[in-house]
């Protein structure tokens, strides 16, 4: 696979827009963040975003995501500059760049993936998108475009180039027009914010793929919610094919399953998709097998690093990965903390700061990295929802489109944020941590609201079963 970077430029004001549109919200996040999402959802490395007017707001509304933000200090003089800055910070490596702006919010990360399996299959120097014969954005550019792009003065992009190399350019054909809009204008902005809402009554019969959250929606604690096989049963009668995804890094998939079992439901653990493991794939994409880890955390976390070929050890170790842990020590933490100060990477499973249980909400993984972050003052890189990559690697599993697979869980800021981010349908049950009151006042609002998974069954029970679908066809056949 050729290595392709994304260079996301939002260094301008928006002069004519009124307002700089990479710090305008989009589904509880800013645009900057959810484009930076979109690409790392498409597996773009490295991704690079070029600020320039308000960046300190720009940077803020990054958080934690794994992106390299650089400075244009020269934005005023033209989107040239920005590609200059972007061109000038791409690794060696790097055979192409997608460059995409903050003003298209609908394209997505299977769109991006599309432009560089063209690139890949054809060789061709230019990839971009059209639909019904018109060209559009984003464009890829390979790497001996490069000091042609970075040639470029003012406001010229990547036209003129295009323009010179006819030849070279390959297309990829976009059915929805809506995909490749952007917004110039406030009522573009509006009109584009309301495309993407769908109605309550029909949310349900799109969707053909769910990631499920676990702790607060299948149970909480070592009680099963009501409704649970009844649940399950409904999944199947529907055709919906799963992924159970848990921020939980304590556990391995096979308790999982064995926990489900006992509660009457029987699933492989190949269907369970821990932090722990989202975490341990991570890592193996940024630092070779046989890397020396620090981990705090339980045996989910120690077999998922195991598993990748990590040694598991305080001496010399070059990262420390933290997940929840419930055997959690000073000692633990102040070996971490030695680590992060002498200069070890610093990355956590997950950012929940609570843990439901059947007496109420404990202490989670979250907390912990809280206390690491204030004694080393050293921000970790959070790789569990809301950030994008397990909902990818959920996808990935079941062979999922984002368009037809739903997120489910009870908390707004981890699991609606992280499906909103994912560009995923996004369900809240509130028989977890979030409620009705957070709800009220979250920025970030859930496509569907139900009680508990047993108002799903009862949507559902409304709706015609995949089976009884299926032998409709056959009758008419």
């Amino acid at each position: 696979m050729k290595q392709v970077a994304a260079i996301i430029l939002a260094a301008g004001a928006s002069t004519r827009f009124g307002q700089p549109k990479q710090l305008l919200d989009w589904g509880g996040v800013p645009l900057l963040a959810h484009i930076a999402d979109v690409a790392l959802g498409a597996g773009l490395a490295p991704v690079i975003v070029v600020l320039g007017c308000q960046a300190e707001a720009a940077r803020a509304a990054l958080g934690t995501r794994p992106v390299q933000a650089v400075m244009n200090w020269r934005w005023e003089a033209g989107l040239s500059t920005s590609v200059q800055v972007g061109l000038a910070t791409l690794p060696p490596g790097t055979e192409a760049a997608l460059f995409l702006q903050c003003d298209q919010p609908l394209i997505t990360p299977n769109l991006l993936q599309a432009l560089v399996a063209r690139f890949e299959e054809t060789g061709f120097l230019i990839v971009r998108p059209t639909h019904a014969g018109q060209p559009g954005t984003p464009a890829l550019f390979a790497r001996c475009l490069f000091p042609e792009l970075a040639a470029a003065s003012g406001d010229e992009g990547g036209r003129s180039l295009i323009a010179r190399h006819k030849k070279d350019v390959a297309t990829v054909e976009i059915a929805d027009p809506h995909t490749l809009a952007d917004i110039d204008a406030p009522a573009d902005y509006e009109r584009l914010k309301a495309s993407i809402l769908h109605p309550p009554s029909s949310i349900l019969q799109s969707i053909t793929h769910l990631i499920i959250d676990m702790d607060g929606v299948l149970w909480r604690g070592d009680q099963p919610m009501p409704g649970l096989q009844e649940f399950f049963t409904s999944l199947r009668e529907h055709g919906v094919r799963f992924i159970l995804a848990t921020n939980n890094a304590s556990r391995l998939p096979e308790q999982y399953a064995a926990k489900l079992a006992r509660f009457g439901v029987q699933v492989p653990p190949e269907c369970v998709l821990t932090s722990a493991q989202a975490a341990a794939t991570y890592l193996a994409t940024i630092t070779p097998s046989g890397t020396r880890v620090y981990a705090i955390g339980e045996e989910g976390i120690r077999q998922a690093l195991e598993q990748q070929g990590f040694v598991l050890t305080e001496e010399g170790a070059a990262y420390v990965i933290v997940g929840w842990d419930r055997q959690l020590t000073w000692d633990k933490l102040a070996t971490a903390a030695l680590l992060i100060h002498a200069g070890a990477g610093f990355i956590g499973t997950n950012p929940d700061v609570n843990y439901p249980t059947e007496r109420g909400p404990v202490p989670g993984n979250g907390a912990q990295l809280a206390a690491l972050e204030a004694t080393t003052g050293t921000r970790p890189i959070v790789i569990g929802k809301p950030q994008p990559w397990m909902y990818q690697e959920a996808m990935r599993r079941m062979g999922a489109r984002p368009e037809t697979t739903a997120a489910l869980g009870d908390r707004l800021d981890t699991d609606v944020t992280g499906g909103v981010r994912a560009g995923l349908t996004t369900i809240l049950v509130l028989s977890g941590i979030s409620t009705e009151a957070d709800l009220a006042t979250s920025p970030v609002k859930p496509d569907l609201v139900c009680t508990d998974i047993g108002d799903m069954v009862r949507i559902w029970s409304l709706m015609p079963s995949a089976l009884a679908k299926s032998t409709n066809r056959k009758g008419k056949s």
